[in-house]
């Protein structure tokens, strides 16, 4: 953190100095001291500034719109204010909702901790950032290949139509579990429950196209889908058993339809993979019915994987939202039982 490029805005040679010193005496030497906006284009555009500390001076109301150069120029900068409490304040407060350019407002004096503790915190939350960033450059081994393939050659029309296996997890009574312990604790269960299914997704040749908050959507192609997703699912199942965040699990095998879903006229816009269709609304939906440790599947499903321990469970014909149909289903409760298939 102390390693961390500054900028300091202030007007005033004295406070200035004052607080490059205080600065220096935790740890922060890397900062570039500014005195007027002159100073900053150059400076910004020619160093990685992580913070720009911005001391305002109620005598000069206008060196507010330093802050939204900054921003203008290092969108990636966080911005903190320092500002006398009462009318510069509110000034200060009323600019920052106004453009959306200051991040913290601090009032003065700067007697106790809480400046420095802010900027700690600013700067370990950019940390944590970038090496958020840094992993997520790193899973594109989640990503299926129709899905490398349609980004790899930008085609804007690059959806694909194709038969696959689809599978759903989602956790059960996650709200009131959500309760019932600290948010930390829940999300490190969660994100370990999470890895761990995604772990035994690539085992079983499957490819992991999205997180759905407290679950998994999955995707099986080619030869023999139907027999890996199933006995996937049967796995997940079984590691479901004894999880403070036990899970339900739904497979169905179909037509879907992949590719990017979002505006690709807008330059930046954000898009992302996704997996559509009749197949992947039914998978959901059999996850949602399924118990914590059970796997609900279409018959047809079954029919070519020919899973029979554990023995399935008849569930019949099962009226789906968005169907025009029932569909005839078969439940699985593995329980420890040894997985095979039908001699």
């Amino acid at each position: 953190m102390k390693s961390a490029r500054l900028v300091l805005i202030d007007s005033d040679s004295y406070t200035r100095s004052v607080l490059i010193d205080a600065l220096a005496q935790r740890g922060y030497v890397d900062v570039d001291p500014v005195s007027s906006a002159s100073e900053l284009p150059m400076l910004l555009e020619a160093s990685k500034t992580d913070v720009v500390i911005f001391n305002y001076q109620s005598d000069d109301p206008d060196s507010l719109s330093v802050c939204t150069t900054v921003k203008r120029l290092r969108p990636q900068a966080a911005v903190i204010a320092i500002v006398s409490p009462g009318p510069a304040a509110k000034a200060v407060n009323a600019w920052s909702h106004e453009t959306s350019s200051i991040d913290v407002v601090i009032e003065k004096p700067l007697s106790n901790e809480h400046f420095f503790n802010v900027l700690h915190g600013l700067l370990e939350a950019k940390a944590s950032l970038r090496k958020l960033q840094s992993k997520t450059e790193r899973l594109s081994n989640l990503v299926p290949e129709g899905a490398l393939a349609v980004i790899d050659s930008s085609v804007d029309s690059g959806a694909e139509l194709f038969e696959a296996a689809v599978l759903f997890t989602d956790v059960r009574g996650s709200s009131q579990l959500m309760r019932k312990m600290p948010p930390l604790s829940f999300f490190k269960l969660l994100n370990e429950s999470l890895s761990a299914q995604s772990v035994l997704i690539r085992e079983h040749q499957g490819s992991v196209i999205k997180y759905t908050g407290d679950g998994v959507m999955a995707l099986f192609r080619g030869m023999g889908r139907s027999y890996l997703a199933l006995r996937c699912a049967l796995a997940l199942a079984t590691r479901s058993e004894g999880q403070e965040l036990p899970f339900g699990i739904g497979v169905a095998d179909g037509l879907v339809l992949a590719g990017l879903l979002g505006d690709s006229n807008q330059v930046g816009q954000r898009r992302q993979y996704d997996v559509i269709g009749a197949t992947a609304h039914l998978a959901a939906r059999l996850c949602s019915m399924a118990s914590p440790g059970e796997v609900i599947a279409t018959r047809s499903v079954n029919r070519v994987a020919k899973m029979s321990r554990p023995a399935p469970r008849d569930i019949g014909n099962v009226s789906i939202r968005g169907f025009d149909r029932d569909i005839d289903c078969i439940a699985f409760s593995p329980s420890g039982e040894k997985i095979g298939v039908q001699e």
